[in-house]
């Protein structure tokens, strides 16, 4: 039986990875919803007042809060099932997990570090401090972050040079989510396929992203086979 389709609400940051993950997720399952934008620093207080949660991307479902991105993508996955985006194998359905774990809880929050680095060597106020105060940045947390980040990153661009998809041979959860997560790290994907500012553009990656041609043409090469046009900011 084919859920109803609920009244959805998706309150997001537009470069948020997390928030492009459940966007891809949602219209790869062809769910109506509607977007709201989050805005940081004067938005805030605002936003977790009405969701409990401080962060975006937050889905509402009639009203309801669903949850942060995993909890929202979990909530979507069970009630739209179709397409699958998860193997009903028990091994690689595990394997897809510890993908989206990495991607989610190591890869972006990492990158988020580097980020706010680029921001604050910039000057680029309020939002430089802001997001170091909040995501607890310090010039030797962004150190240890490049760092870890430069070990897997590139073993991970050496990987998928074998491989078009992480788990198995067709496009799961873990595609989708380490394509979101990587992205403001090797530089967001092209213009026909991501709609962004070229001066914003020059704010995201890493010393090293000559190192990683190949997890970027991967990137852009996912996008093009399973994302579908280009993503555009909210209207």
């Amino acid at each position: 039986m084919v859920a109803a389709m609920a009244d959805l609400e998706m309150i997001e940051l537009y470069l948020s990875p997390w928030s492009e993950r459940l966007r891809w997720v949602l219209e790869l399952k062809r769910v109506p919803y509607r977007r709201t934008e989050y805005v940081p620093v004067s938005g805030e207080k605002e936003h977790e007042r009405r969701t409990g949660i401080p962060t975006a991307p937050v889905l509402i479902a009639d009203g309801d809060v669903v949850g942060d991105s995993d909890r929202a993508v979990e909530w979507v996955e069970a009630r739209y099932p179709t397409p699958a985006l998860l193997p009903t194998d028990p091994r690689r359905r595990m394997q897809v997990r510890a993908w989206e774990h990495l991607g989610t809880e190591v890869i972006a929050p990492f990158g988020r570090l580097l980020t706010i680095g680029r921001l604050k060597a910039r000057d680029i106020q309020p939002l430089a401090d802001r997001f170091a105060e909040k995501y607890h940045w310090s010039q030797s947390a962004e150190a240890r972050a490049e760092a870890v980040l430069r070990t897997l990153l590139i073993d991970l661009a050496g990987g998928v040079e074998q491989s078009q998809y992480l788990v198995g041979d067709t496009f799961s959860r873990a595609d989708l989510t380490v394509a979101t997560m990587i992205s403001p790290l090797i530089g967001f994907p092209p213009e026909e396929l991501f709609s962004l500012d070229a001066g914003m553009r020059t704010v995201f990656g890493v010393s090293f992203a000559q190192e990683l041609v190949a997890l970027r043409t991967w990137r852009d090469e996912t996008y093009r086979r399973h994302r579908g046009g280009q993503v555009t900011p909210a209207a």
